[in-house]
């Protein structure tokens, strides 16, 4: 009888590895609906009014960037998101303070450093609500005071209603930096 149970138990064994194993891991990250949304249609129009309002985002500044973003707006952009966090505010809020603050005069940006005048938009592609550039520009070069380098980043948006009303893009945060004079930690 112990012979017979052997058999069955190993291959039960076999069939809970091989299930477990094939199961995809629990993932923690919120669920967020599919981009575009499924179902989701513009035509010529709408897709090229959508493009146009996000390449307006980058031509406006002050009130008339903030105009363009819906009350909803949600930010992806972990940096900003943060910054959000820490001061308590909504990502619409933190968009506006941050837009209306540029205005004013320059802004400490994301650690790209002083970026001149050339940003181009290489790409802009639309389909349904989502719309995404793709831009060209020159970037300081960390290994010379006068020397540039080109660069592309990407912004895409989430289009709703004639407003922006969520934004990804490739940022990341960084490690702070040391302070002045602060020897670095060996670890």
């Amino acid at each position: 009888m112990r012979l017979g149970l052997a058999p069955t138990l190993m291959a039960a064994f076999a069939v809970t590895l091989l299930t477990s194993a094939s199961a995809p891991a629990q993932d923690s990250t919120p669920a967020f609906p599919a981009n575009p949304a499924p179902g989701c249609s513009a035509g010529p129009a709408e897709l090229e009014a959508n493009k146009k309002l996000a390449m307006d985002f980058f031509r406006a500044s002050g009130e008339a960037r903030v105009a363009l973003l819906d009350p909803a707006y949600k930010q992806h952009n972990p940096v900003l998101v943060q910054r959000a966090q820490q001061d308590h505010l909504s990502d619409y809020e933190e968009a506006r303070n941050a837009f209306l603050a540029q205005a004013k005069g320059p802004v400490v940006g994301l650690g790209l450093g002083p970026t001149p005048p050339g940003n181009r938009f290489e790409i802009v592609t639309a389909e349904c609500d989502i719309v995404t550039i793709i831009h060209s520009g020159f970037r300081h070069d960390p290994t010379g005071q006068s020397k540039f380098y080109e660069a592309f980043t990407f912004d895409t948006f989430r289009v709703k209603g004639g407003k922006l009303v969520e934004h990804w893009d490739g940022a990341s945060l960084s490690a702070p930096s040391a302070a002045p004079g602060s020897a670095a930690s060996p670890h």
